[in-house]
C-alpha cells in the first residue's frame, strides 16, 4: 500500500496518487474524506479513471456524501467497468448499528466480487437492516430537513469555536469539522472536554494540531459549546 498525502486544501491528489504507484491495482478516494470532511472535485475522480491503468479499479468512498451538495461518482460507477462507489446507511441516515450499505458498479465487478464470498455475505441481510432500509427510503422530506439543520448546527458551532480564537480546517461537506489546538496538545484537550461531559475523536498523525469534532443535535452542541468554553478559557 503507497500513502499519498493530501493536497493544501486536504482534497486527494490524483495526480501524484498515480504517480506514486502507476502500476496499482486500486486507487482510493474518499470524498467526502474522513476525518478532513472535504470533497474532492468529481473533475478530479474523472481524471483518476481515465488516466489509471486500464486493469486497474478506482474505489470511491461516499460514505458521507449525502450530507454534501455537490456531484457524485454515482454516474461515473455506471457507465464504466473499472469504478466502484461505496455508500452506507450509517452516517445520514443513523444506522450505524445495522451495518447496512450498498456498492453502485457494473454487473461485471459484481460479479467479480460476489465470486471471492462464495455468494454467501453479498446475497444476505439481516432481516432487522433491510427493514429499517427500506422503511428509510421514502423519508426523503425528512431525511432532508434533518440535514439542513445538521449543517446549520455544525456552522454555527464553527463560528462559536473561531471567536474563541481557534482554527477549523476549512471546505468540510460533513456531519464532522476539524478544529485546530493552536499548540495545545489534543489528547489534553480530548481528556479535558470528557471530564466536562463531552468526548471528541481523535487526533491524526497527518494533522497532529487537530481534533474530529462530530457534529450532533443542537442540545448536544450547545453542551460542547459550554464545555468548550470552560476548557478553552481556563
Amino acid at each position: 500500500m503507497t500513502k499519498v498525502p493530501l493536497t493544501s486544501d486536504y482534497r486527494h491528489d490524483v495526480k501524484a496518487m498515480l504517480a506514486a504507484d502507476p502500476n496499482a491495482g486500486l486507487y482510493y478516494v474518499c470524498s467526502p474524506n474522513n476525518p478532513t470532511g472535504t470533497l474532492t472535485p468529481i473533475q478530479d475522480i474523472v481524471w483518476l479513471a481515465d488516466n489509471k491503468p486500464k486493469d486497474a479499479i478506482l474505489l470511491v468512498d461516499e460514505a458521507y456524501i449525502h450530507f454534501a451538495d455537490a456531484p457524485n461518482a454515482a454516474k461515473l460507477a455506471g457507465t464504466r467497468d473499472d469504478v466502484i462507489v461505496m455508500r452506507t446507511f450509517s452516517k445520514l441516515f443513523g444506522m450505524a448499528g445495522m451495518r447496512l450499505g450498498l456498492t453502485i458498479a457494473s454487473p461485471a465487478i459484481m460479479e467479480k466480487m460476489m465470486r471471492y464470498d462464495g455468494q454467501q455475505v453479498t446475497n444476505m441481510l439481516p432481516m432487522t437492516a433491510v427493514a429499517c432500509g427500506t422503511a428509510s427510503l421514502p423519508q426523503a422530506a425528512l431525511i432532508k430537513q434533518r440535514r439542513d439543520e445538521m449543517i446549520r448546527v455544525r456552522e454555527k458551532t464553527i463560528a462559536h469555536v473561531k471567536k474563541r480564537g481557534l482554527d477549523v480546517l476549512p471546505g468540510s461537506n460533513a456531519n464532522m469539522f476539524m478544529v485546530d489546538w493552536k499548540g495545545k496538545e489534543p489528547k489534553a484537550m480530548m481528556a479535558a472536554l470528557l471530564a466536562n461531559g463531552v468526548q471528541i475523536g481523535r487526533s491524526w498523525p497527518s494533522v497532529p494540531t487537530m481534533s474530529r469534532v462530530t457534529v450532533g443535535s443542537a442540545e448536544e452542541m450547545e453542551k460542547f459549546c459550554l464545555a468548550f468554553d470552560k476548557v478553552v478559557m481556563a
